[in-house]
């Protein structure tokens, strides 16, 4: 949509085109057309879709550095509802290790966790009413991007560390004293795969936290405007 882009192009335009800034005005970009598709969906056409989701944002500056007004029970429900996603995708995926003792508790710990997930939400979802789901909190759009990189460059630092140890777990005495590696058979092989593969399930929980600032946007109570979808 190319009107929507020139918009959100305008709305940026008095700002440094930093990272954070380009991220923000993707996130922006985004939800302005899930809007649109929204409006078009319930009836809408697709010139006043635009011209609606357009007048619902008039400016940015309230975006940028700034507290912003939330809603905040249905940002908690989508945000327990990707946490219950991203637990059972593990919980699927470490089926298979249940061969190892490692792998059953772990795919106990997932499910656990899942469970845990599971009740909240519930227990959000039965208090949906209306009063609740208009209740707003402040949130700050900055502190979110900021959560979100924070918690990718913890996860990159993790992962640089684990593969680090599991090297010199498994390969330590063949670089330092030229002692052969020796696999007997496909379960060594996979023993040492696995311990490869992994911590890259982790990656669900930067993931996760790269929803929050697009959750922010979606669930911002701006000025006039409906409750988000």
């Amino acid at each position: 949509m190319e009107s929507l882009q020139h918009h959100v192009d305008q709305l940026f335009q008095n700002y440094r085109g930093s990272k954070q800034i380009e991220e923000l005005k993707w996130e922006v970009l985004s939800n302005l057309e899930a809007k649109v598709a929204d409006l078009v969906a319930d009836g809408l056409s697709l010139d006043e879709a635009v011209k609606k989701a357009k007048a619902n944002l008039p400016s940015i500056d309230s975006f940028v550095g700034e507290r912003r007004k939330i809603y905040i029970l249905p940002l908690l429900q989508e945000l327990l509802q990707l946490g219950l996603l991203y637990g059972l995708i593990a919980w699927i995926v470490t089926m298979p290790l249940r061969i190892w003792r490692m792998g059953i508790f772990l795919n106990y710990g997932l499910l656990a966790i899942c469970i845990l997930i599971g009740i909240v939400y519930l227990v959000l979802l039965g208090i949906n009413r209306p009063a609740s789901s208009h209740q707003l909190t402040h949130l700050n759009v900055r502190s979110a991007f900021l959560l979100r990189k924070t918690g990718w460059m913890l996860w990159a630092l993790y992962i640089v560390g684990t593969l680090v140890f599991t090297t010199a777990l498994y390969f330590g005495s063949n670089l330092w004293f030229s002692t052969p590696v020796n696999l007997t058979g496909p379960y060594q092989f996979a023993n040492i795969a696995v311990g490869y593969a992994l911590p890259f399930l982790s990656i669900l929980i930067p993931l996760w936290l790269h929803s929050f600032p697009r959750l922010i946007l979606k669930y911002d109570a701006g000025e006039g405007d409906d409750i988000a979808k």
